[in-house]
């Protein structure tokens, strides 16, 4: 009869832990190792790979088939004693039940472990969480910070928007009665568009007579004031500033005479 895969023992070794099958090593300090690890170990010195106790003796170290033949089971314990025989099988299964022992703890200890490190983890999740709760928290409210200050935003430029087509209004209002008072100024002096001029250049003083009497006299061209030679400077003949002196009367009287004809 075969048997389960969780009834064989698994190899001591921490790195293997593979489940035996066919052959395995098997020590006097009740360690069971699999064919492989057991073939290089042994062979490196003869010591436990488990506990490192010293396996001098004959028997110490054994290879055993896990799954032997039918004619094996019916001779190996053949021709001895019961006392022996029962002896043989409590200390088979002393060493199973040790070998089965063993695995609990160390599945104990794994498994203490991993809770202990899930509870690191849950720990530093639920910090993690916490950190996250509290920036999505700061986040909506800053969203919502952001979604008042949108509708004050929008509520201003549709107020600006309005005021913006107000004045455009207002500006075509104006620009229309600016163009019909031009169309209406147009149509009351056709002079002005036809280039004629003001009809107030066309203006004369009729039957008034002028201050000064006649107007020709106003009307004459200007000569400027005669100098004498020394008062001009050599190098500029075109232009004399000659201010009037007081004191000196025949630069005044001539200025005046200048500008106020006798009539």
């Amino acid at each position: 009869m075969a048997a389960c895969d969780e009834d064989l023992l698994l190899c001591n070794i921490g790195r293997c832990r593979a489940r035996l099958g066919g052959c395995a090593w098997v020590t006097s300090c009740s360690h069971i190792f699999c064919d492989e690890d057991g073939s290089r170990e042994f062979h490196k010195a003869m010591k436990c790979p488990a506990c490192g106790t010293i396996l001098a003796g004959k028997f110490d170290i054994i290879r055993i088939d896990i799954s032997p033949t039918e004619e094996y089971k019916a001779m190996v314990l053949a021709g001895l004693r019961p006392d022996v025989i029962m002896e043989i099988c409590s200390r088979a299964l002393a060493f199973w039940t040790y070998q089965i022992h063993q695995e609990r703890l160390y599945q104990d200890y794994m498994l203490g472990k991993a809770q202990n490190r899930i509870s690191h983890i849950e720990k530093h999740f639920e910090q993690q969480l916490e950190t996250r709760t509290t920036e999505v928290s700061a986040l909506k409210r800053e969203v919502g910070n952001l979604r008042r200050e949108l509708e004050q935003s929008r509520r201003r430029c549709g107020e600006v928007t309005e005021r913006l087509m107000d004045r455009n209004r207002q500006q075509q209002k104006l620009q229309a009665q600016f163009d019909s008072l031009r169309r209406r100024t147009s149509t009351l002096n056709p002079r002005r568009d036809r280039g004629q001029g003001s009809p107030r250049a066309h203006c004369y003083l009729g039957n008034f007579d002028h201050p000064f009497g006649s107007t020709e006299r106003l009307l004459r061209p200007f000569s400027p004031i005669p100098y004498s030679s020394h008062q001009v400077p050599a190098d500029n003949q075109d232009f004399v500033l000659n201010p009037v002196v007081p004191g000196c009367p025949s630069n005044h009287a001539q200025n005046i005479n200048h500008f106020f004809p006798k009539f």
